[in-house]
């Protein structure tokens, strides 16, 4: 009865469903709408193509530099605190590019103030929160958290809104749209122990009264080869998820077809997601998240390799722009499951913040490279081929690697349950 009495009373599943709204707003503002916008940037300022398109990937580098420094804070403050004055600061960058006429001062908004609030209020405090909630069935609430509806949505939202109103107005928009999460993450509870509970599957026993905080030094986690195994393998899969995002259009175009078709595969990619991320969520619950990375890996092989051989082939690129997106969308969900297992759950925080920023050149050089061996090549088969051997190698890796007992979850989850319990 008292079990049943606890079950009804936790909290997990909420949070879950807040932070899915909440990562989607965020996500489908600060990524999945920037594309829609670079042609009017590109006129609204009056600069060229390569300025008008640096918004995100100054976005991206400002997030990796800066997200030790956020996944350390997470350690001391409390993460909805943290995630409310992210919010903040990305509205504030919004509203004041609607107001600015630099290009520069453009990408300056997003470095010194988008940036920074997206590593607050973004991947690393959503997986953070979900993590302390869960023990069992992490992966599945991960997951469900990732499935990127904001990536679908948002685009369209923005381009509509930037034929009737003007650039400058859908920035405004998403100023007032990301200052409109404040009163919502009012609602968030960021650790269990906070109303009295415990994380879903966590040992039984007195529930804390106090939130136990793990002091982890970056330079202990930097001796850990779990960490840097993790990192290689995200970084790697995450770089060949963004040359598809970027070169997919561009390759189908080159072969013949016009720029619509071209704009459906992209569809495709970001719409295999909504089971992409559960998928690989729900696999890593049952056999643990190093082997459903290993999956996710040798499964893009087959549709990569279809890429070669497909040509113009429309109903064939739809699908194999589908299966890639089914496995691209699950490496989110598989990085912070993976984090909680190999660090502990309370390392979630500093350890994603620490594998962003040693997987920001990975991130950076993956697109260019696969422009540079198409301008050397005249195809893109080079490019496919180094990411299929990528594919392997990290297959391998994530299937025979295990971490040393002590250096990872096992040793930190006892610490924090002992810590919690006394």
């Amino acid at each position: 009865m008292a079990k049943h009495a606890e079950q009804e009373s936790f909290s997990g599943w909420r949070m879950a469903a807040l932070l899915f709204v909440v990562l989607n707003v965020v996500l489908g503002v600060n990524f999945g709408s920037y594309g829609a916008l670079v042609g009017a940037i590109e006129t609204e300022f009056g600069t060229s193509r390569a300025l008008a398109s640096a918004g995100s990937s100054v976005l991206t580098l400002s997030m990796g530099l800066l997200s030790p420094f956020a996944g350390a804070l997470m350690s001391r403050f409390p993460i909805k605190l943290l995630m409310m004055a992210g919010a903040l600061a990305s509205a504030a960058g919004y509203l004041l590019i609607a107001h600015v006429h630099s290009v520069y001062a453009m990408l300056a908004c997003y470095g010194l103030l988008i940036g920074p609030g997206f590593c607050l209020v973004g991947i690393i405090p959503c997986t953070n929160i979900v993590s302390n909630w869960f023990v069992s069935g992490r992966g599945k609430a991960i997951g469900l958290m990732n499935m990127p509806f904001g990536n679908m949505v948002m685009p369209l939202a923005a381009a509509a809104l930037v034929q009737m109103a003007g650039v400058r107005t859908t920035f405004l928009f998403f100023g007032v749209l990301m200052a409109s999460l404040v009163p919502l993450l009012l609602l968030l509870v960021d650790h269990p122990a906070r109303v009295g509970q415990r994380a879903k599957g966590a040992v039984s026993g007195v529930v804390a009264s106090h939130i136990a905080v793990a002091k982890v030094a970056p330079g202990m986690l930097l001796r850990m080869p779990a960490l840097w195994i993790m990192t290689l393998g995200v970084g790697i899969l995450s770089a060949a998820g963004l040359v598809m995002v970027t070169h997919l259009a561009v390759l189908a175009t080159s072969r013949g077809l016009d720029l619509g078709s071209a704009s459906m595969l992209l569809a495709a990619l970001g719409m295999a997601g909504l089971a992409g991320a559960p998928l690989f969520g729900w696999m890593a619950d049952r056999i643990g998240g190093a082997k459903a990375f290993a999956i996710l890996s040798l499964a893009q092989i087959p549709p990569w390799l279809g890429l070669i051989v497909a040509g113009a082939n429309f109903p064939l690129l739809l699908l194999l722009a589908f299966g890639i997106g089914l496995c691209c969308n699950g490496i989110l969900t598989l990085f912070g499951t993976l984090t909680a297992e190999w660090m502990g759950r309370e390392r979630v925080g500093i350890a994603m913040g620490m594998s962003y920023l040693l997987q920001v050149p990975l991130i950076f050089g993956a697109a260019p490279l696969a422009g540079l061996l198409f301008d050397a090549s005249g195809s893109y088969d080079l490019a496919i081929y180094l990411h299929v051997g990528s594919f392997v190698l990290i297959g391998l890796v994530f299937l025979l690697y295990r971490p040393v007992r002590g250096d990872d979850a096992e040793m930190a989850d006892m610490t924090m349950i002992k810590e919690e319990i006394s």
